[in-house]
């Protein structure tokens, strides 16, 4: 749920939104297994600063030091898990931040949750009883929006008429008449934020004489006036409410001055994207704006429009582009948040919004201009931070001298490609306790060691660390940095080792599925950590033995498969996303008919066929059978992985991968291969390309003018096979 303070974060970020969609509001998400990231990697997020991480994540780890719990991570989701994520890198939907929450301007600000609005309902079902009325099947209009979604109609909702309605039950200055005629008005605005003028009117209670009862009347009028966008006429209204007599009228007119006036401030500010234009801001009207915003807070400190009328400010001085008041309103609310242990998901994501969409020229704040400053170090920045601009903001780091230091050595390694210089700015004592900007500074000192070729020295600081890193996510983020490093420098059996320090399962499936050579493989089947570790194991090894035309070794590693197979499916080990993939059943392969007519033996007898006979051609279709009727063609173990992401070093298998078309081919220009056998190559190799027009069977391309040829070589040379009379097309 987004707290009441949320109210200011959505338009707070309208103009920031939109560039920030691109970071993290994708709809789908996959991990870039690397380390140092030298660019926006939104889906690819790692628990140290860095330029590659979302900004909210930088945000998060700056505040975590603070002692806010701002970096409580879940374990992978189910989606990230589909998604082949492991611990680390990590999405935003770790954080449950799966919307771009919108800031609203409104009292109430954010739906509340299920449980709140339900005891809303129920109470003011409740104080309808007492007045003989019936509540109308439609919704409040106020509690139809989605989380974080802005709009002044959201205050029009259940937990505002029963404010209302309960003030009106405990008037003693009102007759029956007058509290059922005002409660029935009040009832017939909340299901709509909008009216025609003679709508408006026909709302207004009938039959009201008394002051007090004239005084919610207007009320009436004026928040009508106001959800209709009236603004003048709203703030005509609640201006004569503000020295009401009666106490819940005068504070909420106080409030709702400050409010109207900020939405007729704000009312031609945005373009049509939702872009804060600030140009258009009028700075005077504002300053009125902050001016009853303020006279209502000194009027009413604890009042119950409080923590809406801090939050509004908080967009006035956004709106402003007023930076040094928007920090201090922050610094207060993390306080204010601290003592009360509330949720600060909402204060989060607007604060990330409002350092996106604010004027970075004006910022003072150390903690704003660090997430500004990661963000000008990437490659793809313009332009990028340079040594004299961060030398500018040095004074501004005063109190935080390590960060600075430590931006220093980042621009070092990022911008300037200077290891050493990025050394001399990075402290060399290790502390016995690691928060996330000193384990920023050690894991980045580690990183220049290995950009200086001192892959020895990375490594014994980084397991130096390892016992001290305790917050969330560090060990898991070292074992990461030191699994690449193992991997690179040929070390791959480090990792395997039996006091190997890195346990992350993802991290091992993928060293295991795209580096590790025959004879780790086979170590792992027996020694692996888990049983998922130990299947992935032998799956590799069998499947990479049959692919890579080791057949007798297959033969030979097939006795490794147990007398009962297990059925777990492998999919997340062995590099699936949104598929459960295969289990080691699929090595029992039986060669069943398929639906064209072909028919195979098991794959053990055609694996010693062509161990026997690489060209076999009853053997190469069936390679190319077992592979299409398992669903094998673009099998993530086939794949290669960029060089400098985990398992992009050189494979542990020589060789391409079997192809279904390289065998076709092979088939088809063997002038021995018996006529079905050649005639069911050339169909296959036919629909390797339908219908699409592209190759979906692997191998190297072949031109339009030659599958032309294969189909008319089907369709004249063999067409009383039952594949040249049942093709009809080729593409």
């Amino acid at each position: 749920m987004r707290t009441r303070l949320l109210t200011v974060t959505a338009v707070m970020v309208g103009s920031a939104l939109l560039n920030q969609a691109n970071a993290s509001g994708d709809d789908s998400c996959y991990p870039s297994w690397t380390v140092l990231k030298e660019n926006l990697d939104a889906c690819s997020n790692l628990p140290f600063l860095s330029p590659g991480n979302d900004s909210e994540v930088n945000l998060r780890l700056l505040l975590a030091d603070k002692g806010l719990k701002t970096f409580q991570l879940s374990d992978e989701k189910n989606l990230e898990r589909e998604e082949g994520f492991g611990a680390v890198p990590f999405s935003l939907f770790r954080f449950g931040a799966t919307d771009l929450a919108m800031a609203t301007e409104t009292a109430e600000e954010v739906k509340p949750d299920e449980s709140t609005a339900t005891a809303a309902q129920a109470s003011l079902t409740a104080m309808l009883d007492k007045l003989g009325l019936t509540r109308a099947d439609t919704p409040a209009a106020g509690d139809e929006f989605l989380s974080g979604e802005g709009s002044r109609c959201r205050s029009n909702s259940d937990e505002s008429a029963q404010a209302f309605i309960s003030q009106v039950l405990a008037s003693t200055e009102l007759t029956d008449a007058e509290r059922k005629a005002l409660a029935d008005s009040r009832m017939q605005m909340l299901g709509a934020c909008a009216w025609d003028a003679d709508a408006r009117e026909a709302l207004q209670p009938k039959a009201v004489a008394s002051a007090t009862g004239k005084a919610f009347a207007t009320y009436l009028r004026a928040a009508g006036a106001f959800y209709n966008g009236n603004f003048d006429e709203a703030l005509t209204g609640f201006t004569a409410l503000a020295d009401s007599p009666q106490p819940w009228l005068k504070q909420t007119a106080v409030y709702m001055v400050a409010r109207t006036r900020l939405n007729s401030a704000q009312e031609a500010v945005f373009d049509e994207y939702s872009q804060l234009q600030r140009d258009k801001v009028d700075k005077p009207a504002l300053a009125d704006v902050e001016t009853a915003f303020k006279q209502y807070l000194d009027s009413y400190p604890d009042g119950d429009y409080a923590d809406s009328a801090q939050g509004l400010l908080r967009r006035v001085h956004w709106l402003a582009g007023d930076d040094v008041k928007l920090a201090e309103d922050y610094a207060w609310q993390l306080k204010q948040q601290g003592k009360a242990s509330g949720d600060l998901e909402p204060l989060v994501i607007e604060m990330d919004r409002a350092v996106l969409g604010s004027d970075r020229q004006n910022l003072r704040s150390p903690w704003m201009l660090a997430i500004t400053d990661l963000i000008r170090m990437r490659e793809t920045s313009s332009p990028r931070l340079s040594e004299a601009d961060l030398k500018t903001q040095e004074p501004s780091f005063a109190d935080q001298p390590e960060l600075y230091r430590y931006l220093q050595g980042a621009l070092a390694l990022y911008v300037l490609d200077d290891p050493q210089q990025a050394l001399e700015h990075l402290p060399t004592a290790l502390p016995e306790h690691l928060d996330y900007l000193t384990f920023s500074q050690h894991l980045l000192r580690g990183l220049a060691l290995q950009a200086r070729q001192d892959i020895k020295g990375a490594q014994a600081l980084w397991l130096e660390m390892l016992p001290r890193a305790t917050q969330p996510l560090q060990r898991e983020q070292l074992e990461l940095a030191l699994a690449m490093s193992f991997e690179r420098n040929e070390q791959l059996s480090s990792v395997f080792a039996a006091d190997s320090p890195i346990r992350s399962d993802k991290v091992r499936y993928i060293l295991l599925s795209r580096v590790a050579d025959a004879d780790l493989l086979r170590q792992q089947t027996t020694q692996g950590l888990t049983e998922t570790e130990r299947n992935t194991a032998l799956f590799v090894l069998l499947y990479k033995d049959l692919m890579r035309n080791r057949y007798a070794d297959f033969a030979e590693d097939l006795k490794r498969l147990p007398e009962k197979l297990p059925e777990e499916k492998l999919g997340y080990a062995l590099g699936y996303t949104y598929e459960k993939g295969p289990s080691l059943s699929l090595f029992q392969w039986q060669g069943t008919p398929s639906e064209s007519g072909y028919t195979c033996p098991a794959i053990v007898q055609t694996a010693a066929a062509l161990k026997l006979d690489a060209k076999d051609p009853k053997a190469l279709n069936c390679m190319g059978e077992f592979i299409r009727a398992n669903s094998l063609d673009g099998m993530p173990l086939d794949s290669k992985r960029h060089a400098d992401t985990l398992g992009g070093s050189a494979p542990g298998f020589s060789g391409e991968a079997f192809s279904r078309l390289e065998g076709y081919k092979t088939v088809i220009a063997n002038p021995k291969a018996p006529r079905d056998e050649k005639a069911y190559a050339l169909y296959r190799a036919v629909n390797c390309y339908g219908p699409s027009g592209y190759n979906t069977c692997g191998g190297k391309e072949v031109a339009p003018s030659v599958r032309k040829g294969w189909f008319r070589q089907l369709k004249k040379d063999f067409a009383n096979t039952q594949w040249g009379q049942t093709q009809q097309y080729y593409w």
